[in-house]
């Protein structure tokens, strides 16, 4: 499997709070059968936070350094979980957004009560300036739990969808679970990712959700939530989808 969404990168976040937790996170990750992570700390999407960026990489590259020395069967990529506010297309606009491995994409979120006329000019906007926007984690806002089909109508534009996997099993509230689930029996998610924080509590542990996934999607969709489509944003490629009605 391949995880776009984790907060795996050591002092940075909210995220693993020094080096041994993120190992102890990477060893989890592997052992679930996850072979490649993109570390996606939180990033303010205004022009000062671009001066955290050093700091980023720095403790990027000691956790690549750390999983090479424990010869772990994981890849590492580095990217960031921007959250968009009214400046963030400037900083779209000067090319300074950092994005997934280095590619077009680039993993968004917002304020879980931001307006739905807010994102979809923010993604909009996004994709004009060249860029491939992925919304992280759609069933927890407010705008789409209201109504789902504007999730829907990003992913009949292109927009990348990706679905937490504790939404799915239910951690994070009766209408993020709900709004997940419909989105998910729609075909309409491109991506299940972990999101996680920490070894303990929004794990990046994949199993549960890849066997629920099993069960309820079929063998088919969960490849392309859980390997192909997540493979293809680490090398810069379209996606492949599935309509399931």
């Amino acid at each position: 499997m391949v995880d776009i969404h984790c907060h795996i990168l050591p002092e940075v976040d909210d995220g693993a709070w020094d080096l041994e937790t993120a190992m102890e996170m990477a060893r989890m990750a592997v052992h679930s059968g996850t072979n490649r992570i993109i570390a996606t700390p939180h990033f303010q999407g205004v022009p000062e936070s671009l001066e955290q960026i050093p700091y980023i990489f720095h403790q990027y590259r000691q956790l690549q350094s750390a999983i090479q020395r424990e010869k772990l069967e994981l890849e590492l990529l580095p990217g960031a979980e921007i959250l968009c506010v009214p400046q963030t297309l400037e900083l779209a606009r000067m090319g300074q957004l950092p994005t997934l491995g280095n590619s077009k994409y680039v993993l968004t979120e917002f304020y879980f009560d931001a307006s739905w006329e807010f994102m979809d000019a923010t993604l909009e906007g996004l994709r004009a300036l060249g860029y491939q926007p992925i919304v992280a984690h759609p069933e927890r806002y407010g705008a789409i739990q209201r109504d789902p089909h504007r999730a829907s109508s990003w992913f009949e534009r292109g927009i990348v969808l990706q679905v937490n996997k504790g939404s799915v099993l239910g951690a994070f509230g009766r209408r993020a679970e709900e709004t997940a689930v419909r989105l998910l029996y729609r075909g309409n998610v491109h991506v299940i990712a972990s999101d996680a924080h920490s070894p303990e509590r929004r794990t990046p542990d994949m199993t549960a959700v890849r066997e629920w996934a099993r069960e309820h999607l079929g063998r088919e969709y969960t490849k392309i939530l859980l390997e192909d489509n997540p493979g293809r944003i680490t090398r810069g490629r379209p996606m492949c989808q599935v309509r399931r009605g």
